[in-house]
């Protein structure tokens, strides 16, 4: 599959994403739980890129990379799949503690953070545009979410805007 169609298919998974979002603030509930796929979405052309293209770098640095890729990958999935669930007190709360005392979207600063390795492994220009491309996608959608979508879901919202940073902790 070229990268062009592995770009749209994973930008389809932000689309999908932004309107679960959107279903949840409207209580669409059963929408909701099919539109939460789009999360998933969004990674399936990472595993499809490692079959198909190799890094060009060294062993050492090619393993280097591997694992701020997997210790990255490894807080993208606490903050955004597991820490609100496990952590938070009541449904319905913003949740300001742990990865959210950061930012309001630590998701966002841990898939940066493995586009950007996941680029320096392969070293090769288009996948690169790709990954920019999927990165700034993630961008609009918590951009979407901070201004328009979460201050009407949760109450709370406008009053942690004020004591936490967007998406950079300085």
């Amino acid at each position: 599959m070229d990268l062009i169609k592995l770009f749209l298919l994973g930008a389809s998974g932000y689309l999908l994403a932004a309107l679960y979002d959107i279903a949840l603030l409207y209580r669409h509930f059963t929408l909701s739980k099919v539109l939460y796929l789009g999360f998933f979405v969004t990674a399936v052309p990472y595993p499809l890129i490692f079959m198909q293209y190799a890094s060009p770098h060294t062993l050492l640095f090619s393993i280097v990379l591997i694992i701020f890729m997997t210790l990255s990958l490894i807080l993208l999935i606490y903050s955004v799949l597991l820490e609100i669930p496990l952590k938070a007190d009541k449904s319905g709360d913003v949740y300001t503690k742990g990865t959210y005392k950061i930012c309001r979207h630590p998701g966002f600063l841990w898939y940066t953070a493995f586009n950007l390795c996941t680029a320096l492994y392969f070293w090769y220009a288009p996948i690169t545009m790709v990954l920019l491309g999927y990165t700034f996608c993630n961008l609009i959608l918590v951009t979407l979410e901070d201004l328009v979508l979460f201050p009407k879901m949760f109450p709370t919202y406008r009053e942690y805007k004020k004591t936490t940073r967007f998406l950079f902790p300085f």
